[in-house]
């Protein structure tokens, strides 16, 4: 997942004239699958009303699950919250009895009478239900005969030690609407969609957008790649964003070594208005799917956040999709357990996004070096000393606030990786060919235990990466940055200081999504200078005004940035915060206003190319990036 401030026996009977269907339920006999009824037509406000005919259930008591957390989002939502009017019957039309054992579970009595159930579910985008807000691309919207972002673990749950049962979901829709997915539609016509799956696991990582479609397709590396796009401003958006889609897959094609190993991938995306229900924007990846929010922008600009964001999230094909551990791979749904290996999953993802654009010519060294600099500098507001390893195993308790570090310092992690493993080829093998080598070993099918990672990449590969692993990504040492950087002709500076205008006295604001405010994080605290304490930031405050504007996710990009680009000595900074006393517990507003002026300034990780690098570092880092 990519955020940014700034994953059968019984069918319907139609009866189909040229003007209508109608929907009616079979009588039972044997059945082995899901079967789910959905009709887009009668949404009523923000709830629609889903109805399934169960498997063959062997057990006369039952418990159904909705997901408690997904793969990809890192984050417990508590699908079943956004479920109401639970309701079972039999053949005869009577209720059977049911139990609501917590907020995401229904214990049915008799199930083995079922005949179907029925429930409504709420969309997340729209809801003021209490609970963690469900970042929009792994969350449902209902916008009844616009847009229906069906992320299917938000509608459709699964009956306890039934997830490897097969599925199918039968969809009627508004004339004119088309699903866009991963998934291929069985049975098509002007008002339906018939959808398929083998089991719980895939359908969770299918989502399917209903809307008029603005689609194009590409065919690249033997892959057929759908674009589809829904926004409120109308146009031929796909097309115009297929140019930029199309030049990174065609990178990540011979990044990868010239074919793509899907058949097909469906790039979904929504674009708003205005701002989103949690203040933020970016994508969720699938298997063969990635789904995008976005806010509407300049098409240049547009065009850059997509490619972007494509680049990460497309690479998720390889991992977690064929390299994966046993919790990824048997994913408990209402009862997480988590992998130790986020470096690899979202960390070495990030890196390959980033050296992708370089090794294939789509960006100047001195950008990237940039690009390095920022997830150095990213790395900073995060514990350096906490293994990463522990870090991913508590990401959604204990080291909550630590998850974002696996997009800063996870990538770097794939940096080092990658030259190490350089270093000992003669620069013949780096981080994607070890990738490649554990999908041959593991795959989409076969899943790694967590403790053997290790050793088997140290089979894989050398005994030194093993313990580079179990040193700086299992252990607490720092990464071993002006070594191996020193090994491409890297020259990198870890601080050193000057004198000059600190913007906002060296503090980065984080954004938290529940309160919806940008505030004070103790780590980016750490960093303060002289002009930040001047300024009067303490740790916890709220940023509710900055220089006379209420501060926004919207218009922080435009506020902070026109600030930073422009800020000079003199130049008057007013902020208004919102603080809490530690003695009552209670906020009052405090205006902090100072005048900009230099100050002693901490720099840290500079890098640049050594003019005098020797034979051995010159080659290596040409093998390492590409280019000379």
């Amino acid at each position: 997942m990519a955020t940014k401030l700034h994953s059968y026996s019984l069918a319907l009977i139609f009866i189909c004239t040229s003007a209508s269907v109608s929907l009616a339920f079979p009588s039972i006999t044997v059945n082995n699958s899901y079967h789910f009824f959905i009709d887009l037509t009668k949404v009523k406000g923000h709830k629609l009303e889903i109805t399934l005919v169960p498997p063959d259930l062997v057990s006369d008591t039952v418990i159904y699950h909705f997901p408690a957390i997904v793969p990809g989002t890192y984050a417990v939502y508590d699908f079943g919250r956004f479920v109401s009017d639970f309701t079972v019957s039999d053949q005869n039309g009577s209720l059977i009895k049911t139990e609501r054992l917590d907020i995401n579970s229904w214990k049915i009595s008799g199930a083995r009478n079922i005949q179907k159930i029925t429930y409504w579910v709420e969309d997340t985008w729209n809801s003021g239900i209490k609970g963690n807000i469900v970042f929009e691309p792994g969350g449902t919207n209902l916008e009844g005969g616009k847009n229906f972002l069906i992320n299917t673990h938000g509608f459709f749950g699964y009956f306890e030690e039934y997830t490897h049962v097969p599925f199918e979901l039968e969809f009627r829709k508004p004339a004119g609407f088309y699903g866009s997915t991963s998934l291929i539609a069985e049975r098509p016509t002007s008002l339906t969609e018939t959808y398929q799956v083998s089991d719980y696991m895939r359908l969770v990582d299918s989502p399917i957008m209903f809307c008029v479609p603005d689609t194009t397709t590409l065919n690249i590396g033997g892959a057929k790649i759908l674009i589809s796009v829904y926004a409120a401003k109308k146009g031929n958006i796909a097309k115009l964003l297929a140019n930029n889609i199309e030049v990174i897959l065609q990178a990540q094609k011979d990044y990868l070594g010239g074919r793509l190993p899907i058949n097909k991938y469906a790039f979904i995306i929504y674009m708003f208005s205005g701002t989103t229900h949690s203040g933020a924007y970016g994508a969720l990846e699938h298997s063969y799917s990635s789904f995008y929010v976005l806010p509407e922008m300049e098409p240049a600009e547009l065009g850059k956040e997509v490619r972007d964001f494509a680049a990460h999230e497309f690479f998720h094909i390889l991992t977690p999709l064929s390299i994966h551990s046993e919790e990824i791979g048997n994913f408990d749904f209402n009862v997480p357990k988590m992998s130790k290996h986020l470096w690899l999953y979202e960390g070495v993802t990030e890196y390959f996004a980033g050296h992708v654009q370089i090794n294939q010519g789509l960006q100047k060294a001195a950008d990237y070096l940039e690009v390095l600099h920022k997830k150095m500098d990213g790395k900073d507001a995060y514990n350096d000393t906490l293994a990463f390893t522990k870090m991913s195993l508590g990401c959604l308790n204990t080291y909550k606030d630590q998850y974002d570090n696996v997009y800063q310092k996870g990538a770097l992690i794939g940096l080092c990786l990658d030259i190490e493993l350089r270093k000992r080829s003669d620069g013949k093998y780096g981080v994607m060919n070890l990738l490649q080598d554990l999908a041959k070993v593991y795959g989409v099918t076969k899943s790694f235990k967590d403790d053997e990672l290790f050793g088997e990449i140290t089979r894989l590969t050398y005994p030194e990466i093993g313990d580079f692993l179990n040193s700086y990504v299992g252990g607490n040492r720092p990464l071993p940055l002006p070594e191996v950087l020193n090994l491409v002709g890297i020259n990198y500076q870890e601080s050193y200081t000057t004198r000059g205008i600190s913007p906002l006295g060296g503090i980065m604001p984080a954004y938290d999504m529940e309160t919806k405010r940008f505030f004070i994080h103790a780590d980016s605290y750490k960093n303060i200078d002289d002009f930040g304490r001047s300024i009067g930031f303490k740790i916890g405050d709220d940023l509710l005004r900055f220089n006379g504007k209420r501060l926004k996710i919207s218009n922080a990009e435009k506020s902070l940035g026109y600030y930073f680009a422009r800020v000079k000595e003199g130049d008057e900074l007013s902020i208004v915060v919102l603080r809490r006393n530690e003695d009552t517990g209670k906020q009052y507003k405090v205006r902090l206003k100072v005048k900009v002026k230099p100050t002693e300034l901490l720099k840290r990780n500079s890098l640049s190319f050594n003019e005098h690098a020797d034979v051995q570092q010159t080659r290596l880092r040409k093998a390492w990036l590409g280019v000379n």
